[in-house]
C-alpha cells in the first residue's frame, strides 16, 4: 500500500487506501473525515502517521507490499485501541484524574517518525 501519486488532495494517503481498496478517494476522505470528529481528532493523528508510514506512490515504480500493507493496518489497530481505551477510562492517571490518550497519541506519532528516519525513507 502506497500514498497515492495522482489521487491525493493532501498526502495521498485517502487515495492511497482508496486505490487499495477499489473505493473513490472521496468515501475514503469522508470516512477520515467522521471519524475525526467522532474520535476527538485521534484519526487525524493516524493520518499524519500513515503520511509518515505509507511510501510515496510513483507512476514510474510499484512500491510497497505486504510490509507496508501489515505497517498500515498495525497503526490503524493502535490509534483504534488507544481511543477505545480512552473511552473506557483505561488511559487516566489515578492521583490527577489527567488522560494519557494525547500524550499516548503523540508517542505513537513519534515512534512512527523514528522508524521512519532509522529505515532511510
Amino acid at each position: 500500500m502506497t500514498r497515492s501519486f495522482s489521487d491525493r488532495v493532501l498526502g495521498g494517503v485517502c487515495g492511497g487506501i482508496a486505490g487499495a481498496l477499489r473505493l473513490n478517494g472521496w468515501v475514503v476522505r469522508g470516512l477520515f473525515a467522521v471519524g475525526a470528529v467522532l474520535t476527538s481528532g485521534a484519526v487525524l493523528v493516524l493520518y499524519a502517521a500513515l503520511w509518515l508510514a505509507m511510501p510515496q506512490g510513483s507512476p514510474v515504480i510499484r512500491r510497497g507490499g505486504f510490509g507496508s500493507t501489515l505497517a498500515v493496518l498495525l497503526l490503524t489497530a493502535a490509534v483504534i485501541g488507544l481511543w477505545v481505551a480512552e473511552r473506557a477510562g483505561a488511559l487516566g492517571v489515578a492521583q490527577t484524574g489527567q488522560s494519557l490518550y494525547l500524550p499516548a497519541l503523540a508517542t505513537l506519532l513519534a515512534i512512527v517518525f523514528l522508524l521512519r528516519q532509522v529505515r532511510g525513507s
